[in-house]
């Protein structure tokens, strides 16, 4: 099977995977806790063994105990309807996401799981773990930033591990484009493609997870009035989002004691080849090869991501953007490779042949690639 059909397979299956996998799925917290509290899916539970902490349950604006330290956490999962918000202490907050990451494992080794089952369940484990450490304003403490090495690193080793594995993430991920789940979105395309160019040493692949986990780990220094803004960003505004590849280098080194080997990633994932990006405007090979693949990475996934903004492209269209409207602001070797990577080269060579208005010299080059 090629990696196309096997993605196309996954897709396929998805829907009925999901339907299966109700209580191991978390749904996002979004309602209002009590001072003091956080809410979290009760999904989550059913990936663990025991609870790590003491749960409660909102009653008008107070939060009554409901299980205790140690309890069976699936047992507590099937006497909480499947979504169902449960409230845990704000202190509480970092035992349950250690908890969380180390459930990764042995959810992606489950054999009584679809695959499908497992790439969700860890997909939505991952991104519940990772959402304070990028929330806006965040405090970037030593131990979560370690914690997110874990996650990812849980991960990719198991995905190199399992082909199956990867589409069924990739599919995954491409049902899911919200904002929060975009840094784990490009952390897994970065790393697939890395290996995909000849990357296989763990310690060059770590890198690349971790390094594209937190590309954007600077945003949390820019005022949400900036992030969310529904317009163009004006001058000023732009000064001050251009400041964020220089100010995550900063964040990690700063929090880690010592500059971390993907700390570069970080820095240059917005320098592009043709020396139009940010923050140092350098040019092709004066950029890592690992920060150019997670920088086709990165634009790929916020292009097929609805923000305040813009509408979510498809994936065609953004690959279709990123090969055409952007040509020469990325690797050119790296992002076709990207582009086989997802099988959207035959479609891109089809379309753009038969349906788009193009150029002659693009069409000649199209032609001329095969393919």
């Amino acid at each position: 099977m090629t990696p196309h059909q096997a993605l196309e397979s996954s897709r396929g299956s998805l829907a009925r995977a999901g339907a299966r996998a109700d209580r191991r799925r978390v749904v996002p917290a979004h309602h209002v806790a009590p001072m003091g509290f956080s809410a979290v899916s009760s999904a989550l539970l059913a990936n663990m063994r025991e609870l790590p902490c003491d749960l409660f349950v909102p009653s008008r604006r107070h939060a009554v105990l409901f299980a205790t330290v140690g309890a069976s956490a699936p047992d507590i999962a099937g006497r909480v309807k499947s979504g169902v918000e449960v409230l845990v202490r704000t202190e509480d907050e970092e035992l349950l996401a250690h908890a969380l990451v180390a459930s990764i494992p042995g959810v992606l080794s489950d054999e009584s799981m679809s695959v499908d089952e497992r790439t969700l369940a860890v997909y939505n484990l991952a991104t519940e773990s990772v959402r304070p450490l990028l929330a806006p304003g965040s405090r970037t403490v030593t131990n979560r930033l370690e914690l997110s090495h874990d996650m990812v690193d849980a991960i990719t080793q198991r995905l190199m591990l399992d082909d199956r594995l990867i589409w069924s993430m990739v599919a995954t991920m491409q049902k899911h484009l919200e904002t929060h789940t975009h840094a784990l979105n490009t952390s897994v395309y970065s790393v697939v493609l890395a290996e995909r160019l000849g990357i296989r040493r763990l310690e060059e692949l770590r890198d690349v997870g971790r390094g594209s986990l937190l590309h954007d780990i600077g945003k949390v220094r820019v005022p949400p009035k900036i992030l969310d803004k529904p317009g163009p960003l004006d001058e000023q505004e732009w000064i001050v989002m251009r400041r964020h590849p220089g100010e995550g280098h900063e964040i990690v080194t700063k929090a880690l004691g010592y500059i971390p080997s993907y700390a570069h990633i970080i820095a240059e994932h917005h320098e592009r080849a043709d020396g139009s990006g940010y923050p140092g405007g350098r040019h092709g090979n004066q950029v890592a090869v690992d920060s150019q693949l997670v920088a086709i990475a990165d634009a790929f996934d916020a292009l097929t991501s609805a923000r305040s903004y813009k509408p979510a492209s498809s994936a065609f269209e953004a690959l279709r953007t990123m090969r055409f409207r952007m040509a020469g602001q990325f690797n050119d070797e790296v992002l076709l490779e990207f582009i086989g990577m997802l099988g959207g080269w035959q479609e891109l060579r089809k379309h753009e042949l038969r349906a788009l208005e193009i150029s002659t010299p693009v069409r000649t080059a199209i032609q001329a690639a095969g393919a």
